[in-house]
């Protein structure tokens, strides 16, 4: 009867151990939050890149920016549109870029710009998303028009994203 008690408790920590590690170790994410309320949390490696893609509010054309996870945060590489104009990014913003137009976009490349984070006002004519490989999020279906929402990479554990989701 003691041998079988004494599997018992060893399967029983050995158990624990594990969900243990799975539930508090911590690996990066791209983050989305509105008032403390995790919105999305996707796991990322170094070297990886998401994208944020919006309308532009004046001339109403597609403008995406490109971001990569490097170094324990995000890096701004570069941003595509596909008119010029009031508003749009140009090297004069980011010094050491350059504009360059192929495949009927502008693109603005070699922006390298560290980010901690970024917030997002919500609203119709943006209409902001965030993907990342498969993954995309509409921010207005996460919360509603005229909200702020920021975006950032951060160390987050299991537990910690279970929690932040309630």
């Amino acid at each position: 009867m003691k041998d079988k008690t004494h599997i018992w408790l060893v399967i029983v920590a050995v158990i624990s151990l594990i969900m243990i590690f799975v539930l508090f170790r911590s690996e990066y994410y791209i983050v989305s939050e509105h008032n403390g309320r995790l919105l999305f949390a996707w796991a990322v490696n170094k070297g990886e890149r998401f994208e944020v893609e919006f309308i532009h509010s004046l001339n109403l054309s597609p403008i995406v920016d490109v971001f990569e996870f490097a170094d324990d945060g995000m890096v701004l590489r570069k941003s595509m549109f596909s008119a010029l104009g009031a508003g749009t990014p140009t090297p004069a913003d980011f010094p050491g870029s350059e504009l360059i137009h192929s495949d009927g976009m502008f693109k603005l490349i070699g922006i390298d710009k560290p980010m901690e984070a970024f917030s997002i006002l919500t609203s119709d004519v943006p209409d902001h998303r965030v993907s990342f490989g498969e993954r995309e999020a509409r921010l207005l279906e996460l919360v509603a028009s005229g909200r702020s929402v920021t975006i950032e990479v951060r160390r987050m554990s299991l537990a910690k994203r279970l929690i932040r989701t309630l």
